[in-house]
């Protein structure tokens, strides 16, 4: 491995500093999510009925598969515009994303005639009842339009993230939560139903693209977008990285939006919100990590343009313990009191009884998925997921082929150990063995340095809170739960912080809060 250059050294406070702001941005962003999941769901559960939310649900996963004529050109423009950004080449990045425009127009009106056709056919596959598919059919158009308009807004975006100006992207999905949210809550507040919640959908939706253009803009003020630039030379290099992205697209899609599908047509449709209501919990609280992997994938990218391995392990190693860290409190706190936190969420004790059960599978697999999601974010920024995008997919097609069997046997309890299983062995343990194989680093060190602590931290909060739940708090109430929580994460805060975190980092820390102390004493 080539050693750190001096000027490396010098970087690496600047770069931990922008890297740990890009993600607090990132996470305002995924909090503001939450909060609004948080009090919205259960409201709109309450307001439109267990068939409504499985519509909403159906839809929302139907039109997702629109993203597969993205053919990976996004992350591809992701990743190319950090690289020409760190290589300073701006003729490449008008070529790069002209030629993302270009297509990605083409392909957006091909989308909106694609739903004025097929919208009309698509309740005959689903079990709707009558009453329910003109709604369901202009449900699919609104939500086609939307998803439409975001395949080119989404070129600028991208760009946005390559340049890792997380800072204003945070600022729009904060704005964009808090005008969608509101407006859901208004609709169904003066009862109107699944229809006015697709033109909210719809309307946040234009915002968030407005914002993303002037923010891309911003970054970017002398980028030069015109049809003569866009060529195939480009197109090509596009399509060489981004067709093992298709790959995890269309992986994904079966994964996130399939399901639903499959499950809607094996059981009454109401059981699609059974199971992806917990998913969503789920899918919330990876978001954060999500988030930061976005993060990671641009700079993986820079450092390898500047022919910085070393760094890539050792930020490999931080992000996945980091992450990991920050999700098992909500594992110990979830196999403990999950099924008292989920039945006051939802406020309706047959739906809880309905799905609650299957947090368990969920929380457990996500959590150990967790500790390589940043490894995967790695693959992508060195441009080596081919093989990852290829296990992703096989991952895809067994779980989606064993639904069929698993379903009319086991229910959605089988369809989560099923799902969750797959998902440990592709996107923890092939992830990781992938990462370490194109590091040059030990598997076995590299998956100890980043589970061994966290893990043995958060089983005993686990016990802990155990032992608080059987002697002391029941549980029963929002202060209780509140109570219990605050109670775990004292203990797991400080040792996490003693024992998982990177002993420069502490000293990052520290230093950092010591100035800003000083500055407010100065100031006072």
């Amino acid at each position: 491995m080539t050693p750190v250059s001096a000027n490396a050294s010098d970087e690496t406070p600047h770069r931990t500093r922008r890297y740990l702001t890009n993600v607090l941005w990132t996470w305002l962003g995924v909090a503001a999510g939450i909060v609004s999941a948080t009090l919205l769901q259960p409201y709109t559960i309450r307001k439109l009925g267990d068939v409504d939310v499985g519509i909403w649900m159906l839809v929302l996963s139907v039109v997702e598969y629109y993203w597969l004529i993205d053919l990976g050109f996004r992350s591809a423009t992701l990743k190319m515009s950090a690289e020409y950004r760190a290589l300073e080449q701006p003729d490449n990045l008008n070529e790069l994303l002209s030629t993302g425009i270009a297509y990605s127009s083409i392909m957006a009106a091909g989308i909106i005639a694609l739903a004025v056709i097929c919208s009309p056919y698509a309740e005959t596959l689903w079990k709707v009842d009558a009453m329910d598919r003109s709604v369901f059919r202009d449900l699919i158009l609104i939500a086609s339009t939307s998803w439409a308009l975001g395949m080119i807004f989404n070129v600028f975006g991208a760009c946005v993230e390559g340049y890792q100006r997380f800072d204003l992207l945070g600022r729009i999905w904060i704005t964009t939560t808090v005008v969608r949210s509101s407006g859901v809550f208004l609709v169904l507040y003066m009862g109107k139903g699944l229809l006015a919640m697709g033109f909210i959908l719809l309307g946040a939706q234009l915002l968030s693209y407005l914002l993303t253009y002037l923010s891309f803009r911003r970054v970017a003020p002398h980028a030069r977008i015109t049809w003569h630039l866009a060529s195939f030379s480009m197109l090509k290099q596009m399509v060489s990285y981004g067709i093992h992205t298709f790959t995890t697209i269309v992986s994904t899609r079966l994964l996130n939006q399939g399901l639903p599908a499959i499950i809607g047509y094996f059981l009454p449709v109401q059981a699609v919100a059974y199971y992806y209501t917990p998913m969503k919990i789920m899918d919330y609280a990876t978001d954060g990590i999500g988030r930061v992997c976005q993060v990671t994938t641009p700079n993986v990218t820079e450092l390898m343009a500047k022919n910085r391995l070393p760094e890539v392990a050792q930020l490999g190693v931080y992000a996945n313990r980091y992450c990991l860290s920050l999700f098992l409190p909500l594992v110990s706190f979830l196999l403990v009191y999950g099924f008292e936190t989920y039945s006051l969420w939802v406020h309706r004790p047959s739906f809880a009884a309905a799905s609650a059960y299957l947090l368990p599978v969920m929380v457990i697999a996500h959590a150990i998925v967790a500790g390589q999601a940043n490894s995967i974010a790695i693959l992508f920024g060195l441009g080596k997921h081919k093989t990852y995008s290829r296990c992703l997919l096989a991952e895809a097609l067994i779980t989606a082929g064993g639904m069929a069997v698993v379903l009319p046997r086991f229910g959605l309890y089988g369809a989560a150990v099923l799902a969750g299983t797959m998902m440990v062995l592709d996107r923890a343990f092939v992830a990781c063995f992938l990462v370490c194989r194109e590091l040059e680093i030990s598997f076995f060190s590299y998956a100890a340095k980043i589970y061994l602590a966290p893990v043995l931290i958060a089983a005993g909060s686990g016990l802990f809170l155990l032992w608080i739940k059987k002697m002391w708090i029941a549980g029963h109430t929002w202060p209780q739960l509140i109570l219990a929580a605050v109670i775990m994460l004292i203990p797991y805060s400080a040792l996490t912080f003693r024992f998982c975190v990177a002993e420069h980092h502490r000293e990052f820390f520290w230093g950092r809060l010591r100035s800003l102390l000083a500055r407010k004493r100065s100031v006072g």
